[in-house]
């Protein structure tokens, strides 16, 4: 049974050497072909299972929350034709358990705090600086998606996430992406359309979320969503947040949504209450 809080302990080192230049290299060149990096079973067996544990005893904080928003993430405007995008809604539900929740010997604040997995994602994303986020919530999240959740089709408003899938649901779950099907000179709209109204299939692939896998998705120019979940066992994936530039924080709006509260409502609890509030202020969805 695993109880400590050595982050590399929890990875599967024996087929993903972190300091290997030739695999970060093959990250990135994923990354920068398709906007997206798989890397399954990153973790051990018996991390994942630990894993597993831990979000059973978080699972009861999380917070619920339901949207209904374009794939833009904005709210529809219903003066508009009825086959416009920024017309039609999508509905998405899930929980969130917050990083003020996670305990100090948490496994998976362990793996976000690491400094090896940080460098190591920074080099698959090929960038020379990469930070935690100074969100005392949204730094590391645990989403938590039960019978009948879903996320609708949607961009991200950033230029990546990082994830962990723990536990797959018993039916349903898949993260489907539509790879690139938009560019900063190609909005698309069509092939947009066809996605969410499944006329052509081919668009869309799902990608492998099986338990112990570490993904690095870039959002803003590929459409996704995850499908309805069907069964009593939820799926659970950890969201890692890190950006370029230091001190990103997300809005108050933002909190009040995906966490119910402020961190002023929340400084009893929270281990990072002396994390300052900063002017950056990304949008960003959980797989």
């Amino acid at each position: 049974m695993m109880t400590g809080a050595n982050a590399i302990e929890l990875i599967n080192t024996a087929r993903y050497d972190l300091d290997d230049s030739q695999l970060s290299g093959a990250c990135l060149e994923q990354f920068l072909a398709e906007g997206i990096c798989v890397l399954p079973d990153f973790l051990r067996p018996e991390a994942v299972d630990a894993l597993v544990r831990e979000s059973d005893a978080l699972a009861p904080l999380a917070h619920r929350s339901a949207t209904s928003a374009t794939v833009y993430l904005s709210g529809a405007d219903h003066t508009l034709p009825a086959d416009d995008l920024r017309h039609r809604a999508l509905d998405s539900s899930v929980e969130v358990v917050g990083y003020h929740l996670f305990p100090i010997d948490s496994l998976l604040r362990a793996l976000y705090e690491s400094d090896e997995l940080l460098e190591f994602i920074g080099r698959c994303l090929g960038v020379a600086e990469l930070h935690r986020y100074a969100d005392p919530f949204g730094a590391l999240n645990l989403a938590i998606m039960r019978d009948g959740d879903r996320l609708g089709w949607h961009f991200d408003m950033t230029d990546f996430v990082v994830s962990i899938a723990i536990q797959s649901s018993e039916v349903g779950g898949e993260f489907e992406n539509a790879a690139r099907i938009r560019g900063v000179n190609d909005p698309n709209i069509r092939g947009i359309s066809l996605v969410i109204d499944g006329t052509d299939p081919s668009l869309v692939r799902v990608e492998p979320m099986t338990p112990g896998t570490l993904m690095i998705f870039n959002g803003r120019w590929s459409l996704h969503r995850v499908d309805p979940i069907i069964g009593k066992r939820p799926r659970y994936v950890a969201l890692l947040a890190y950006d370029t530039k230091p001190g990103t924080d997300s809005t108050d709006t933002l909190k009040l949504a995906r966490y119910g509260r402020l961190p002023a409502a929340a400084s009893a609890d929270s281990p990072n209450s002396n994390t300052p509030n900063t002017p950056n202020t990304p949008n960003r969805s959980g797989a």
